[in-house]
C-alpha cells in the first residue's frame, strides 16, 4: 500500500514590492512573516473601530498583497468581513458601488488613482465616502483631496515591509512598536528595521520618507511611536 507523503510547506509565502530608497524592489516574505503581521493588525483594525460583524473595503494593487493580505486576516480575526477593490482609475467606480451596496464602517487605501477615478466619472467625494465611518488614504494626494471634500481622512504608511495607521486622533503613524523600530536621519529621512525574525532581513532600510518619530503616548492612550510625515528637503 503507498501512502501519500506531504512535503512541508515551501519558506516563501509570496513576493511583494516594498519602497526602498525611492525605488521599488521585489520583497518576499514567508507565512510567519504574514502571519506576524496579521496579529499586529489585529488591533490596527479596532483602531479604526472594526468589530463583529462589521464588513470592510480594502483598495489595494496585486503588488501590495504583503501588506494587504494581512488586513484581511486580522479584519477575520476581530469578526468583520472585508470586500475587496482595485486601487485603479479604472476600477474606481466599484469602489464607489461597494461603499453604497456594503455599508462598511472603513474603507481602506483610496489612493490618488481612485481619487482621479471618481471625479472622472463626476462622483463627488463626499457625497461618496461621507456615509463611511473611517477612510483610509493610501497616499499624500488622496488625503488631500479627501480633506479638501470636507472629509477627515487617516494614513495608511508603508514603512517598507511593514505598515502603520492613524487612530482617530489623526496626529501621526501608529507603528507597531513590538515589532519595529523606526529611527530618522539627520535629514528626516525613516529608516525601518523590524525586530523579529522575518525572512527577508530589514535593518535600516530607507524608505524613501521623510518624518519625525513621535515616543510619547498618544491621546487615543497607545504607547507605541508615531510617525508625523514631512516634505522631503529640498
Amino acid at each position: 500500500m503507498s501512502s501519500t507523503v506531504r512535503m512541508p510547506p515551501p519558506d516563501v509565502w509570496g513576493v511583494g514590492r516594498v519602497a526602498v530608497g525611492g525605488e521599488m524592489i521585489p520583497w518576499p516574505v514567508s507565512h510567519a512573516d504574514v502571519d506576524d503581521e496579521t496579529d499586529s493588525h489585529v488591533a490596527t483594525m479596532r483602531r479604526l473601530g472594526v468589530g463583529e460583524g462589521d464588513v470592510v473595503v480594502i483598495c489595494s494593487l496585486l503588488s501590495e498583497a504583503i501588506h494587504v493580505f494581512p488586513l484581511e486576516q486580522a479584519a477575520n480575526a476581530v469578526g468583520a468581513r472585508y470586500s475587496s477593490t482595485d486601487a485603479t482609475e479604472f476600477d474606481a467606480f466599484r469602489t464607489a458601488a461597494m461603499v453604497s451596496q456594503v455599508s462598511p464602517v472603513a474603507v481602506i487605501g483610496v489612493n490618488r488613482d481612485v481619487v482621479t477615478g471618481l471625479r472622472g466619472a463626476g462622483r463627488d467625494l463626499r457625497e461618496v465616502f461621507g456615509p463611511v465611518k473611517v477612510v483610509v488614504a493610501a497616499d499624500e494626494d488622496a488625503r488631500e483631496a479627501l480633506e479638501g471634500a470636507g472629509l477627515a481622512p487617516r494614513r495608511w504608511l508603508k514603512l517598507g515591509p511593514v505598515s502603520g495607521f492613524e487612530c482617530a486622533e489623526r496626529d501621526g503613524v501608529h507603528v507597531d512598536g513590538s515589532r519595529v523600530r523606526v529611527m530618522t536621519t539627520e535629514d528626516g529621512g525613516l529608516l525601518v528595521t523590524t525586530t523579529v525574525p522575518r525572512l527577508t532581513p530589514c535593518v535600516d532600510l530607507a524608505t524613501g520618507l521623510h518624518g519625525e518619530v513621535i515616543e510619547r503616548p498618544c491621546a487615543c492612550g497607545s504607547t507605541d511611536p508615531r510617525i508625523r510625515m514631512v516634505p522631503a528637503p529640498g
